[in-house]
């Protein structure tokens, strides 16, 4: 899908120098998406990045993920925290690692039927009897960083309390999200065509 774009006199742009949506959205409004799993090197960092070097308007993240690797979701939330430019975030759908994201925003929305889903980390299990141990090990520490970064992002509880919640896969709908501290409001039609004007 393409859009089409005019010149500074208001001329159409011809087919082959339209622009597509997301680079649109991205360059123009500074509006960036966050979907699929988390793995590895991820391209939102590098968006981010890329846009606080232009200016340091608003930057906004619209999520919908299933989440992925904690290590990719700490380095995304790294850099949020470290660039000049406040960072909006938008969740549709947001699960496991993909609602820290959520969390982390300087101004946290959620659309009016989104989903939030936090659950302690998983390991991979495999190996021998002291890889296990290397790997409980680890998923403690993951498990401690998470608790760390919910609060550090607004969740008024205790470590405990949350560990007790997200034992299991807590789902959360916007009203109950924004009363846990992971989110501000939902996102209403004002503040999103304040976003795309």
């Amino acid at each position: 899908m393409l859009y089409p774009r005019t010149t500074e006199t208001g001329d159409l742009i011809q087919e082959n120098q339209m622009v597509g949506v997301m680079e649109h959205l991205m360059n123009d409004k500074r509006i960036c998406f966050l979907t699929g799993i988390f793995q590895g090197a991820m391209d939102a960092h590098n968006y981010l990045l890329a846009l606080d070097t232009f200016n340091h308007d608003p930057i906004k993240i619209i999520i919908t993920s299933g989440g992925g690797e904690l290590d990719s979701a700490f380095l995304l939330y790294d850099t949020i925290k470290l660039i000049q430019s406040p960072v909006y975030t938008l969740g549709r759908y947001c699960a496991s690692a993909a609602a820290l994201i959520l969390a982390a925003g300087d101004k946290r929305y959620l659309m009016p039927h989104a989903k939030v889903m936090l659950h302690l980390p998983s390991s991979q299990n495999y190996g021998d009897t002291r890889d296990l141990e290397i790997q409980h090990t680890q998923a403690k520490l993951y498990r401690d960083k998470m608790v760390e970064i919910i609060q550090a992002c607004g969740v008024k509880k205790s470590s405990q309390e949350i560990l007790l919640e997200i034992d299991r896969e807590f789902w959360l709908d916007p009203k109950e999200a924004i009363g846990f501290g992971l989110a501000d409001e939902v996102i209403t039609k004002e503040t999103l065509a304040e976003w795309l004007k």
